[in-house]
């Protein structure tokens, strides 16, 4: 059984996160060059008591991500920045530039924030888990995903309240208002 025809059987396109605590959740990293990848960076509250959406760490964050993005030429579709966490639509030639790009992000955010360069931090550690990815197969899943993330970024920018049903309540007219950046 060839790779390509296991992870389609068994549904392996996720990994990272809490994943990682069950078995399921070991192994490779499935990543896609010819797929978007929906990636979640959880962050840990006590490590940043403001949040990713405080001025100064929002900035930092969108700085090093851009730099990176370009540096490994990973493009970046949709990226939303909630007080927690990130989530990033992206896409990238190959699995390499992945790899390079999900560390040394993650890396230089937190060695920004906890200005650790030059010496050891010893508090709490700024990311709670390890990244969340999932290959975003189909033109349909790429576009919930999208509305997913552009939900998020409302959400977080307090254009939209929050609701339990989130995507599967809203209507064809709900779902254009919120595309709407007027």
């Amino acid at each position: 059984m060839r790779r390509k025809d296991f992870i389609f059987k068994f549904g392996r396109l996720s990994y990272g996160g809490t994943l990682r605590r069950s078995r399921h959740g070991r192994g490779t990293r499935p990543l896609s060059p010819r797929d978007s990848i929906h990636l979640v960076f959880k962050a840990n509250l006590a490590a940043l008591p403001r949040g990713l959406r405080h001025p100064s760490k929002f900035a930092t964050l969108n700085r090093i991500n851009r730099h990176y993005a370009k540096r490994f030429r990973v493009k970046i579709e949709r990226m939303a920045v909630e007080r927690d966490h990130v989530h990033i639509l992206a896409h990238a030639p190959s699995r390499r530039h992945f790899q390079a790009y999900f560390r040394v992000v993650a890396g230089q955010f937190a060695q920004t924030v906890t200005d650790t360069i030059r010496r050891r931090h010893r508090g709490p550690r700024v990311w709670k888990f390890r990244p969340f990815t999932r290959v975003v197969k189909g033109k349909r899943d790429h576009r919930n995903v999208r509305n997913y993330i552009q939900l998020n970024n409302a959400e977080a920018t307090g254009r939209v309240s929050y609701r339990k049903e989130r995507l599967r309540g809203l209507s064809q007219l709900e779902i254009l208002r919120l595309w709407d950046t007027s």
